[in-house]
């Protein structure tokens, strides 16, 4: 089930909601997707909600989504943004195991259920400040927790290495500010910086969470009509690595130093 709406109860204000439920599909190395990209703005192309990084590729699991947006434009040149998504996943899969028969280990499988959840809030600010500067302000709050169990195992079956049950936790927030010069002649330059901190719950032993600043800086040319534009950016200025949990579905940040060129072109 897909489900869209782009609607403008009042000029200059924009309110956005999508809705997506997946019973199943098609899993081709995690590379077919039959779905839109976008529906009311809302990305769609997730490979798999449940992070990959967390519990490895899972096959055609149930998806539902949903995303409601308020954009509000206001006549002094301030842009602001409401944005909130809510995620769900669930997946069942077989894992392989040996059972113990009369002294004897028999390979086999048993059930394993994946649930995944992630709500997150965004706001954002934009203001125009004459004719060549922007600046702007987003904060992002993402809360996701993942319950992992083993229906088939007993309760009493608990090692240092196996744990039947599982049910972890974690909270991101991220504040991203950025000022923007743009020049008549098609000169550019940006820069911006990026808190995060994130705590975590529930991990056994204890997962410590982390806060960074992370900086960057860009400058670049836009050519006539933005038929084309190129730009050189130095990221992570002050080489700053971090240990985020992947529970949380969010954009990657390099983890050092980066020198980026970057080359665009419109058709």
């Amino acid at each position: 089930m897909i489900a869209g709406l782009i609607w403008s109860p009042f000029t200059n204000t924009t309110v956005r909601a999508a809705y997506t439920r997946s019973l199943g599909g098609v899993s081709l190395e995690q590379s077919v997707q039959l779905e839109p990209s976008q529906i009311a703005g809302f990305v769609q192309t997730f490979r798999s909600l449940i992070p990959e990084s967390v519990k490895g590729s899972v096959s055609v699991p149930r998806h539902e989504t949903f995303g409601l947006a308020l954009d509000q434009k206001f006549p002094n040149g301030t842009y602001v943004g409401l944005n909130g998504e809510w995620l769900e996943s669930e997946a069942t899969r077989e894992v392989g195991v040996f059972r113990s028969f009369q002294a004897q280990s028999v390979p086999s499988t048993t059930e394993e259920r994946l649930d995944f959840r992630e709500r997150t809030l965004q706001v954002t600010l934009n203001q125009l400040v004459g004719e060549e500067w922007s600046f702007g302000l987003r904060y992002r709050f993402g809360n996701a927790d993942l319950a992992d169990v083993f229906t088939e195992v007993p309760v009493s079956a608990r090692t240092r290495e196996f744990v039947r049950r599982e049910a972890v936790e974690a909270t991101l927030h991220q504040v991203h500010l950025a000022a923007t010069w743009n020049s008549p002649s098609g000169f550019f330059a940006q820069g911006d910086c990026v808190f995060s901190s994130q705590s975590n719950k529930g991990y056994d032993p204890d997962r410590p969470g982390d806060q960074f600043w992370q900086s960057n800086l860009f400058l670049g040319y836009r050519f006539p009509r933005r038929r084309a534009e190129v730009s050189l950016g130095l990221l992570n200025i002050t080489d700053q690595d971090y240990q985020l949990n992947p529970l949380n579905l969010t954009a990657e940040l390099p983890r050092e130093r980066t020198l980026a060129l970057r080359l665009r072109f419109a058709f």
